[in-house]
């Protein structure tokens, strides 16, 4: 029996469909972490900047300045990909729905071809009853 394409297709499409969630997974926990991130690191500015903060402020400041940026980078760069993973899973169900659709097509066209050849059948059937008479 000879293998049907749309069908190995179709496995292909799930396939993808599912990295992507994977790889859309993955990249918002990267988001939530660098989220997180960025939050201690304004907290820990604002917890610091109190009085009775500890050590060297204006050396410390400078470098929690520097953290906080970094990982409010980190977050630009999470959320950056966190879309982009969105934007190939949504690519990869449009093409697993048309290639449903396309199944779908291809099922009713197979329907209708045998409606067709029944209806055939019968009308000539018919046809050699009526010659018989």
């Amino acid at each position: 029996m000879a293998r049907d394409p749309l069908a190995a297709l179709a496995r292909l499409r799930r396939l993808e469909s599912d990295e992507a969630r994977r790889l859309l997974g993955e990249a918002n926990t990267r988001l939530v972490a660098a989220e997180a991130r960025t939050a201690a690191a304004a907290a820990a500015l604002g917890a610091e900047g109190r009085p009775g903060g500890e050590g060297d402020y204006g050396r410390w400041l400078a470098r929690g300045l520097a953290e906080r940026d970094r990982a409010a980078r980190t977050a630009g760069f999470a959320a950056e990909s966190t879309e982009l993973a969105r934007q190939g899973l949504g690519a990869r169900r449009a093409a697993e729905r048309a290639l449903d659709q396309l199944c779908e097509a291809r099922a009713e066209a197979t329907r209708r071809k045998a409606l067709r050849r029944s209806q055939a059948l019968l009308d000539e059937a018919a046809a050699r009853s009526i010659l018989r008479e």
